[in-house]
């Protein structure tokens, strides 16, 4: 039975609270000042699960190497998420390409948290998904890094470009546009890749007898079958501000969070959460720091976020 696509479209400033199974996000990029932090913090308020997956990419490590660059609200969505597994939301990190340094740390489960390179998921109605990012099977990011990270860097400047271009389309009345999605859409050699692309990871969950595939890494979010196989992506934080959501009955549907109300709305970053039972997102008393701290490691920033890294040495292994 294939997956039936549904398309939801959630408005922040509603006070309505959803609940799901599961839910899944994927490249958030921390670390890059097109991280839509705000959306996402607003996104998590209103959505809560039993199990949450962020499928890759959450930081991006490719550019805190090349320029530091990190904001106040990067260390509220830590916060939040950290909050969210104290209070029995199991989280599944499976690492991506732009966050490979946290290998390190595979297979280490803290609390409610599993670092892992890809997982299966096992919905209500019996259909089991890998979960992975996806890079595994993108052609250029598994065997020519150099040109994957030349690409990353063509990718931040036409978002740079994008900024400008939507300051000029909302003062004429329009609505926010992506120039990297429409570039993306209308190069026939970029259509073939993410053709190929979706092929692969169908082929390689049917190679694992699994129902379907979920995934990230190409920013474009999607359900639909592929190959006899149903291939669901998440898409991304950084454009479209996307995720997959599971009911309780097993359907799947693509959650598009309308992000142009959020960064508009004037609520900060650090108002108190209904849903955090009065913990606020922490840092509520000062405004964002929009400027770079002092350079560091990615590694260090995550050992810092999740302190208990440190013990990973002694640390419990993830059971299978």
């Amino acid at each position: 039975m294939s997956q039936r696509t549904i398309l939801v479209i959630q408005k922040p400033e509603s006070a309505e609270t959803f609940s799901h199974r599961s839910i899944w996000i994927s490249d958030v990029h921390l670390g890059t000042k097109h991280a839509q932090v705000t959306a996402l913090l607003d996104f998590l308020r209103v959505n809560e699960c039993q199990h949450l997956y962020i499928v890759g990419d959450l930081i991006d490590g490719w550019e805190l190497k090349h320029k530091w660059f990190w904001r106040e609200e990067y260390n509220l969505l830590i916060q939040k998420l950290l909050r969210k597994s104290r209070k029995q939301t199991r989280i599944t990190y499976i690492t991506g390409n732009h966050d490979e340094f946290v290998e390190e740390f595979l297979g280490l489960r803290f609390g409610n948290v599993t670092l892992a390179r890809q997982a299966i998921h096992t919905g209500v109605d019996g259909r089991r998904y890998l979960v992975i990012h996806g890079h595994q099977c993108d052609g250029v990011a598994h065997f020519n890094q150099l040109f994957d990270r030349l690409g990353s860097r063509i990718y931040q400047r036409l978002l740079d470009v994008n900024i400008y271009l939507n300051r000029i389309r909302r003062r004429l009345g329009f609505g926010r546009w992506s120039l990297a999605a429409y570039l993306k859409q209308q190069a026939k050699r970029a259509v073939k890749h993410v053709s190929n692309y979706e092929e692969a990871l169908a082929q390689m969950a049917r190679m694992q007898k699994l129902d379907g595939v979920i995934c990230g890494h190409i920013h474009r979010a999607e359900i639909k079958p592929v190959n006899g196989v149903q291939y669901l992506n998440c898409g991304d934080w950084v454009e479209s501000c996307t995720a997959l959501a599971e009911d309780f009955e097993g359907n799947i549907r693509l959650i598009h969070f309308n992000e142009n109300h959020v960064l508009h709305s004037g609520r900060g970053t650090g108002t108190p959460d209904a849903s955090d039972g009065g913990e606020g997102d922490g840092g509520s008393s000062r405004p964002p720091n929009r400027g770079r701290s002092r350079r560091r490691e990615p590694e260090t920033v995550i050992a810092e976020l999740f302190p208990i890294l440190h013990a990973r040495a002694g640390g419990n292994r993830a059971h299978d």
